[in-house]
Order: structure tokens, then C-alpha cells, then sequence
């Protein structure tokens, strides 16, 4: 017996026997809308002790109920994409997988399910965070069950600029001289991040199908920098199918950060995907069909409360070093990237470590994406 703990009070038990090959894990959903479908497959090899194994050299291709195939080609190991699907919204649709040990899977056939345009994408500050939340609606009463998702990018600066290097004059003697511009360190960057959890609302309950100011993230002044300059977040909205809906929610419950299907296992079924013939062969997913719908938002810190947010450098510091103590060449040449001179004046260096003045040591991108504003 597996007991599946997570972040949530509430356990959720499975009685799943390990197959000896492992278990077959499949992501993704065949987009009905414009853009690729992309599903990945990787093997674990048990639940309690998860290893990963991306699976490569499968043939692959989405099936619609009156017959059509359509493949998809394996773009690196263990992702496999199309760029479109021509998808009728009066079929049906399936994935069909055949792995390189010829072991053949099929998802169950989904309808075809269009999400309703996103209304609002709106945020409200609280004492120590801002919460983002979503709102949609669907007068035909037809979406019910949804899901988002979402791709949040921020600006930041690192704490320190580095105007001077070492350049070396030989064996027994250096120069310190202006940071040519060539090898300028950046200070500005943008990072981007994406949601690792499932974000689930329902309308089934209510009068009409209408999700109001459902909160899909929240942002901590104190616990990252995501708002210290300018932040955005791109929402996307899925719909889902009433048994998809139920699959996701079991596996909500079981933890509070899934960064992937088998952080959690929903039950033995472990969602819409069988093996064709071979019943030891297990796979774990669920496979559906929709279009997605999305909107983005952007905020600036000048449309914050005057809080302290953190930096993302609160561990930063300068040092200062007396140079006729020790040769600084070891310390300061770019290679040893790892402290670089802040300032300079003659007997005296002020420095700090490489990742407190070259922003990408955080993570990000010197250059904006296109579609910051």
C-alpha cells in the first residue's frame, strides 16, 4: 500500500502495484485551438522512489473518431509536438502511443471542449502579498469545469555595477583599469517562471456558469522580488471535461506544489490512458482536448503601497581590501568568476560576489521579452 502525503492535510491512499517496467507518465492535451500540441512522456520507476526516465523513440499521433490520424514528431527526448491540429469541435479525439519496447497505449476519446474568453485577469493588495485573480463566464452554461494556468515574468537589478577589472601585466605585475565596455556586466534582467500546480474552480454548484475574482496566485512582498520593478502574468484558461475535472482535483488534494503528474497519484486507474494489450503496462495521465484562452496583465511598483519588498539581494554585500596585503590577481580575474571590483582608488578595492552584480547569476535575461511593455 502507497500512501501518498503532500502539502495538504488530507491523504490520499492508492493501492497501485509497480509494473517491472515502471510506469509510463503522459503530459500534455491536443490543442483545439491555433498553436502545437505538445506531450511529453517520461517512465518513473516507482511511485514511493520516483526516478525519472524521459522516454524517447516512441511513435505518436492524436486519432479523431471518424478515422483521421495525426502524427507527432519527437523534437527532443521525451517531447513530442505538432504543430497543429485541424480539430473538428463535433469529434472526438484520442492519443495513440507506441513506445520503442512496442507496447501500445490509447487515451479514451474527449470531446472537444472551447473555453470562453478570459474576462478579467485583476489584482488587490493585501498586507503582506498581492493576489491575482481571474474572472470568466460562459452564457451557454457549457464550461463548468475549468482550469489555469499561468507564466509570470518580473524585471530586477542586481545589486552592484562592476567599473573596474585586473588585467594582468605578466608574472610579477597587474593593472587595474575601467571595465571596458565589451565586458560590461548586465545589471537589468528578466526572469520568467511558470505555475507548478493545479489551479481548479467549478461553477457546477452555482446558478450560472461564472467564475468571479477566483484567485489563481499570490505574490509575497518579503518572500521574493517578483514586484520589486515590474511584474507580468500571462493566464491561461482551459475547460475540462467532468472525469478530467475530478482526476485533476484528487490530485490537488494531495499536495500543495505538483511540479509534475507523479508528485501525487490520483488512483489505480491513474486517469483516461490503457494499454492496448498487455495489462501489466501501466500509464499514468489524462489526455483531453480544448482550446486555451489567456490574458496578460502587467504591474509596477509605483502602483504598490509603500512596503518593503525584498530584493532578491538581501545577501549582498561590499567588501573592501587593502592591496598591499596580498596580490588581488587570483580573486579578480574574470575567469574565476567569482568576485569582481566594484570600485577602485589607489591602495584600496571595493568588491562583491559575481552574482550580486551580474543579474544572469539570478537566473534571468539580459534582454526584455516582446512582449514587454
Amino acid at each position: 500500500m502507497l500512501i501518498l502525503a503532500g502539502g495538504c492535510k488530507e491523504k490520499y491512499i492508492a493501492k497501485i502495484n509497480t509494473p517491472a517496467s515502471g510506469f509510463l507518465v503522459v503530459e500534455g492535451m491536443i490543442n483545439a485551438g491555433a498553436g502545437p500540441t505538445n506531450i511529453s512522456l517520461t517512465r518513473v520507476s516507482s511511485l514511493e522512489h520516483v526516478t525519472t526516465i524521459y522516454e524517447g523513440g516512441a511513435e505518436m499521433e492524436v486519432q479523431s473518431s471518424a478515422g483521421a490520424s495525426y502524427p507527432l514528431t519527437e523534437q527532443y527526448t521525451g517531447r513530442y509536438s505538432i504543430d497543429q491540429v485541424p480539430v473538428d469541435p463535433g469529434q472526438q479525439y484520442r492519443l495513440h502511443i507506441k513506445t520503442s519496447d512496442g507496447q501500445e497505449y490509447l487515451s479514451d476519446y474527449a470531446d472537444v471542449k472551447i473555453s470562453p474568453p478570459i474576462d478579467s485577469v485583476s489584482w488587490v493588495t493585501e498586507p503582506d502579498q498581492v493576489r491575482i485573480n481571474v474572472t470568466t463566464h460562459d452564457d451557454n452554461s457549457k464550461s463548468v469545469y475549468y482550469q489555469w494556468q499561468y507564466e509570470e515574468t518580473w524585471k530586477y537589478e542586481s545589486s552592484f555595477k562592476s567599473n573596474f577589472i585586473v588585467d594582468s601585466l605578466g608574472p610579477e605585475s597587474f593593472v587595474i583599469v575601467t571595465r571596458p565596455p565589451n565586458m560590461e556586466l548586465p545589471k537589468t534582467c528578466w526572469i520568467t517562471d511558470t505555475s507548478t500546480r493545479f489551479i481548479l474552480a467549478s461553477s457546477a454548484k452555482l446558478h450560472q456558469d461564472i467564475i468571479d475574482q477566483f484567485p489563481v496566485n499570490t505574490i509575497s512582498y518579503a518572500g521574493s522580488n517578483r514586484l520589486i520593478q515590474r511584474y507580468s502574468i500571462l493566464v491561461k484558461q482551459f475547460v475540462l471535461s467532468e472525469d478530467e475535472y475530478n482526476w485533476k482535483q484528487k490530485l490537488q488534494k494531495n499536495t500543495e506544489q505538483l511540479g509534475s503528474i507523479f508528485d501525487a497519484q490520483p488512483s489505480e486507474t491513474g486517469g483516461n490512458i490503457h494499454a492496448v494489450s498487455n495489462p501489466a503496462a501501466k500509464a499514468i495521465g489524462y489526455i483531453g482536448c480544448g482550446s486555451i484562452t489567456t490574458k496578460r496583465i502587467f504591474i509596477d511598483r509605483s502602483q504598490l503601497p509603500s512596503v518593503t519588498i525584498n530584493t532578491g539581494f538581501l545577501d549582498c554585500e561590499i567588501g573592501r581590501n587593502i592591496l598591499d596585503l596580498y596580490d588581488p590577481r587570483q580573486d579578480y580575474f574574470e575567469e574565476s568568476d567569482k568576485i569582481v571590483i566594484i570600485q577602485y582608488v589607489p591602495g584600496e578595492i571595493d568588491d562583491a560576489p559575481i552574482d550580486c552584480v551580474d543579474c544572469r547569476k539570478r537566473g534571468g535575461v539580459p534582454e526584455p521579452p516582446d512582449f514587454w511593455q
